[in-house]
């Protein structure tokens, strides 16, 4: 197993593996970016510097690094142009309904999160410590949901949205693709694509490349 990345969020993700009781015997990490390493993992564990180092093996990899740009952007090479296969990291201090939720692949789920039933989460989405997703959410692909979020029940976020942290969304909204949420901010209705929104109530701030 390759966790992507060495600092920050990469460290998080890192106490989770070890919470759930995943063994580490077997446990890598890559950056090909950061000069300056996490001492724990410089010390206790193997780093891959380069993707040529990649090229000729067969892993999994958990992403350990957030905004949706940038996790796509490493799902897809991974796995397209590597022998890369995503995998799930779900925090078992996190209460996770049993009815009818689907994952889809590299997916992170941190501590304390709650998600409650029929909820579809798409590829690469992040939800972060303490987050609350309600029943029948669609979550696409590359969203991060930052910590504290309370996403009510019948939403739905298309793909590479950022819910910033403490964000509420009231029930059934869309926030539309590659819009920002700022934190704190209280979401009463439908958001458009490519906007950021802030404030109680949230309104629009600036239109989004």
């Amino acid at each position: 197993m390759i966790i992507i990345g060495t600092n920050g969020f990469a460290i998080e993700t890192l106490e989770v593996f070890v919470d759930n009781n995943e063994s580490i015997k077997e446990l890598f990490f890559f950056d090909n970016i950061t000069q300056k390493i996490n001492p724990f993992v410089s010390d206790n564990f193997s780093i891959y510097r380069s993707f040529e180092e990649l090229q000729d093996l067969e892993f999994s990899f958990i992403l350990g690094v957030g905004n949706p740009s940038i996790r796509k952007k490493l799902f897809t090479l991974l796995t397209m142009s590597y022998k890369g296969q995503p995998s799930n990291l779900i925090s078992s201090k996190s209460t996770i309904g049993k009815i009818n939720n689907k994952f889809g692949k590299g997916v992170n789920i941190m501590n304390n999160v709650i998600i409650t039933s029929n909820c579809s989460i798409g590829n690469g989405v992040l939800i972060n410590i303490a987050a609350t997703i309600g029943h029948d959410c669609i979550i696409e692909d590359f969203v991060e949901i930052c910590p504290g979020v309370n996403i009510s029940g019948n939403c739905k976020i298309e793909k590479e949205v950022f819910i910033g942290t403490g964000a509420i969304l009231l029930p059934n909204i869309t926030i539309g693709h590659n819009s920002v949420i700022a934190a704190g901010a209280v979401v009463i209705g439908d958001v458009p694509p490519n906007t950021m929104y802030a404030g109680n109530p949230a309104r629009f701030k600036k239109k989004l490349v």
